[in-house]
């Protein structure tokens, strides 16, 4: 298996697939969906764009002894796995997931092991495997959604595949493939960077209108509050995905809540940065709201471009801490309308 799966893809003898079966297809991908990629990461992952369910391979022809490997069909994923494999001889079963990616799917239910038996029951065994058995590589940011036991009963051998994606040609080499059990996602300072430019779009998409609505406010009721949100939602996003491991609690609430504290300290024992953003008890009111709302706001976001949340506590998360969030921004929006009023 690993002289296979390190095969040159510059030539090879392909076999004609029995008529009437289900084709396996040649992944590729051209420079348009580059550019996909690139807007899918500017997207903060968001469901975009999609491939098709079914079984793919690298190199000129399917090789039923290569490697197969399980993942979702969000378009940006399968991008990924493409670009580290595609000088390779492997085999992909990507399974509909209504275009999310794995860690997200599998914390929704939708990478499962059901849909895996979908996918695999669409082909004959023969056309994806020798023995007896079905040997299939799991991503491991995938295994809160599936069952494998229920695999192992429909005669299918799952092996647990590392976290990262630059970690498969080396673990491909090895043979026979390991369950990486003991695998984790540390969620570093490259992993947080990769989302901080997303996280910054998708705020930035929301704080925009409050921004002009105030810009709109301050031109009819002076308030001298405009520009501010901007910065100061900026600065939420940058220092929380930063420090997002060091700051106190567990929960990804309790952590934009121990950021507004420090933020309102440090602003509080700072009063030239503080005469950076208001002049008098209202505006200091105002911009006290706010940036108690945008840590919340955030915070509360972040669960969905961070793989170390968990959607059971996310969902409790969100019942508990939402309503708070949502009233201290309007609470904001009331302190700028008396301030331009008065």
């Amino acid at each position: 298996m690993a002289s296979s799966s390190k095969r040159k893809i510059t030539s090879c003898a392909c076999q004609e697939q029995p008529a009437g079966l289900p084709i396996p297809r040649r992944l590729n991908f051209t420079r348009t969906d580059y550019l996909r990629a690139l807007y899918q990461w500017f997207n903060a992952f968001r469901r975009t764009f999609r491939v098709p369910p079914g079984l793919y391979h690298t190199g000129c022809c399917y090789d039923i002894q290569a490697p197969l490997l399980v993942t979702a069909n969000y378009h940006l994923t399968v991008f990924l796995l493409w670009r580290t494999l595609r000088r390779r001889s492997v085999r992909l079963l990507v399974i509909d997931t209504a275009g999310i990616n794995v860690w997200c799917s599998s914390g929704k239910g939708k990478f499962s092991a059901k849909e895996i038996l979908r996918q695999i029951n669409r082909y004959p065994r023969k056309m994806l495997s020798k023995a007896d058995k079905i040997e299939l590589v799991l991503p491991k940011l995938s295994l809160s959604g599936v069952r494998l036991k229920e695999l192992r009963q429909a005669g299918i051998t799952p092996r647990i595949g590392p976290v990262y994606r630059q970690h498969l040609p080396a673990y491909l080499d090895r043979t026979p493939l390991e369950d990486l059990k003991k695998a984790r996602y540390l969620f570093s300072l490259r992993d947080r960077l990769f989302t901080l430019l997303p996280s910054l779009v998708q705020t930035g998409k929301h704080v925009l209108y409050i921004t002009a609505g105030l810009f709109i406010w301050h031109y009819f009721f002076p308030t001298g509050i405009h520009w501010q949100t901007m910065a100061l939602s900026g600065m939420v996003v940058v220092l929380y995905v930063i420090c997002f491991p060091w700051l106190p609690g567990r929960g990804f609430a309790l952590k934009g809540i121990s950021l507004f504290v420090l933020l309102a300290l440090y602003l509080t024992l700072d009063r030239y940065q503080w005469r950076l953003f208001s002049q008098d008890q209202l505006g200091f009111t105002f911009h006290l709201f706010f940036i108690a709302a945008a840590c919340l706001l955030f915070a509360l976001s972040y669960t969905g471009n961070s793989g170390v949340s968990n959607y059971s506590l996310v969902k409790k998360e969100i019942t508990r801490y939402l309503l708070p969030a949502a009233l201290l921004l309007l609470g904001a929006l009331a302190t700028v309308i008396i301030k331009g009023v008065r």
